[in-house]
């Protein structure tokens, strides 16, 4: 639609004047302006029919939509009429319980854009009010909820416009391997974009491999570190110059960084912020970070923690300056980052830096990188005792498969024991290829006191010989137990079998999964153990429902009996 019919939307966020780019290309093709126009048209038509909801008191809709060209157009639709829009990170059935707002993007079923009627009203809408709420889990996994009004977000597109603006031409396009729901996504790729009149490319880059579908052109690329490190597979792409590339959401390893500049052949720049205060500072490589343009840094006294002077900041904090959980030092070469303030931890009245483990652990030759955190220990989880979750270089994947878990474990603890007090060494240790991480590349603590929980074996359902179904209902099962499997922990480190009881409760899931059928250790006959499992082991389970509703189980290890038992009736899983 022409941009006269938004008169008060283009006060605060003027679409910019065509300068003959498109908005942005889908599987190569262009995406005009006149098309877009005629979208925001239709949109706002679509949106004017919705009752709003309210989210913080403001009228409000929550927009789910991984098509970035669809969700660029509901987004300003939205705001030109004065809505508030939430970002949710997905469109589950919890979290639309969770958000009783109307739902606009792939959840609405008119949303093929060109079709819709393009008549749609001129709303007088009041700009004041935040342009997106949407919420972020930091390093906690906690939910929060940030604001973030119009004003801010137009600050940070152009912030990055005078930072970076001058190395890009005006058709060079804009690529993405983060979401752009995302508060690093939306300004970095779809906000500059728009604002600075330049086209983007609507498909998200998944792998490596989609990076062979580019057109020849020029390209920005907004990317993370889990992208960044696997790019090196890429396969060759004749005509595709690489004018810049960004980094953010979690550290960009040092190997990483490099390797990732050269195949570019462009500068790599990593970018330090947060949601709550847009982007603070860059760098090349590993050269101290530098401010973007319009910051300011100071630190606390006494704690040295960061403070920050953004115009990205909210009105009352552009005053006073937002206080962040990171310590830092500043001289005149740049800002050098130290750590999280909330990363120290209090254990027998003494203080530690999980992050000086993590450091100590990654001296040793064994440990690639590490990551360290505090896990409820005792009674009610009255004690706390440390994890470390690690990727073990070759060196120290070959001496952890040639032994036990537990003895690795205590050369580990033995050789950080030389350099730390006793009371920092972790207790409970996990070793992974990689760490789990997001799209973003980020390390919660949720997903890692995941490692720490219970586990299962690895189970796959074998098909049953012919006389396997006469005598009822019948599983059966070929089971992997992990050498590194958490019963293990503690129990005979010399020679370390797998528990009854964990035998039982591995029959009480797989009979529920397969049959819908709860049990109980008090509902048991029968019970024998005859041969232990112990790490590496491959018993099979074998699960058969009998008539009248008992449940009969038998592990077997290299065709010899392990255990075996029945439970009675108890009762038959509606859910």
């Amino acid at each position: 639609m022409p941009e006269s019919s938004l008169p008060f939307f283009v006060r605060y966020w003027p679409l910019p004047a065509d300068n003959g780019q498109p908005v942005a290309f889908r599987a190569g093709k262009p995406i005009g302006r006149a098309t877009f126009h005629l979208d925001i048209g239709a949109a706002r038509h679509t949106l004017t029919a919705l009752a709003p909801g309210k989210a913080a008191r403001r009228p409000a809709v929550a927009l789910f939509e991984p098509d970035a060209y669809c969700f660029a157009v509901w987004l300003l639709a939205a705001w030109s009429i004065g809505l508030t829009v939430v970002l949710p990170t997905d469109d589950l059935p919890a979290t639309r319980e969770a958000l009783p707002l109307p739902w606009i993007g792939s959840s609405n079923p008119a949303n093929v854009l060109t079709t819709w009627d393009a008549a749609a009203p001129t709303t007088d809408a009041d700009h004041a009010h935040p342009g997106v709420l949407l919420f972020t889990s930091g390093s906690t996994g906690k939910p929060t909820l940030v604001e973030k009004g119009l004003r801010q977000l137009r600050a940070e597109a152009g912030m990055f416009e005078r930072a970076f603006g001058g190395k890009l031409a005006p058709d060079t396009r804009f690529v993405t391997s983060v979401p752009h729901q995302h508060m690093y996504g939306l300004p970095f790729f779809m906000l500059w974009s728009l604002t600075s009149a330049r086209p983007f490319v609507v498909e998200k880059l998944r792998y490596p491999e989609d990076l062979g579908r580019l057109s020849p052109a020029d390209y920005v690329f907004i990317s993370a570190p889990t992208f960044l490190k696997h790019l090196a597979s890429a396969p060759a792409m004749p005509g595709v110059r690489w004018r810049m590339a960004t980094s953010a959401g979690s550290p960009l390893a040092p190997g990483v960084a490099e390797s990732a500049t050269a195949w570019l052949r462009a500068p790599l720049y990593e970018i330090y912020g947060s949601t709550e205060t847009g982007a603070i500072a860059c760098r090349l490589g590993q050269s101290p970070w530098q401010t973007m343009p319009g910051v300011r840094l100071s630190l606390e006294e006494g704690s040295s923690r960061l403070i920050i002077h953004s115009p990205l900041l909210s009105e009352a904090e552009c005053n006073s300056g937002f206080l962040s959980g990171d310590i830092a030092r500043l001289d005149e070469r740049g800002l050098e980052l130290l750590g999280r303030a909330d990363r120290l931890i209090k254990i027998g009245e003494k203080r530690f830096s999980l992050t000086q483990i993590e450091q100590e652990l990654v001296r040793l030759p064994e440990v690639e990188s590490a990551c360290v955190i505090p896990l409820p220990h005792g009674h009610e989880g009255e004690r706390i005792i440390l994890g470390a979750v690690l990727v073990l270089t070759p060196e120290g994947r070959a001496r952890y498969e040639s032994g036990r878990k537990p003895l690795f474990d205590q050369h580990l603890r033995k050789e950080l024991g030389k350099r730390m007090d006793s009371l920092a060494l972790p207790r409970r240790w996990r070793y992974v290829a990689a760490f789990p991480c997001n799209e973003m590349g980020k390390i919660t603590r949720q997903e890692l006191e995941r490692l720490f929980a219970p586990t299962l074996p690895h189970a796959e359902r074998l098909p049953l010989p012919q006389d396997g179904k006469a005598d009822g209902e019948k599983v059966l099962l070929q089971l992997q137990v992990p050498r590194n499997l958490v019963w293990f922990e503690g129990h005979f480190p010399d020679s370390p079998i797998l528990p009854g009881v964990v035998q039982l409760d591995w029959v009480a899931h797989f009979a529920h999964r397969y049959f819908g059928f709860d049990v109980t250790a008090t509902d048991i006959s029968g019970l024998k153990f005859q041969n232990m499992i112990r790490p590496g082991d491959a018993p099979r389970l074998a699960l058969t429902l009998k008539p009248g509703g008992r449940l009969e189980f038998i592990y077997t290890l290299d065709g010899k009996p392990g255990s075996h038992g029945v439970f009675s009736p108890r009762k038959r899983s509606t859910g």
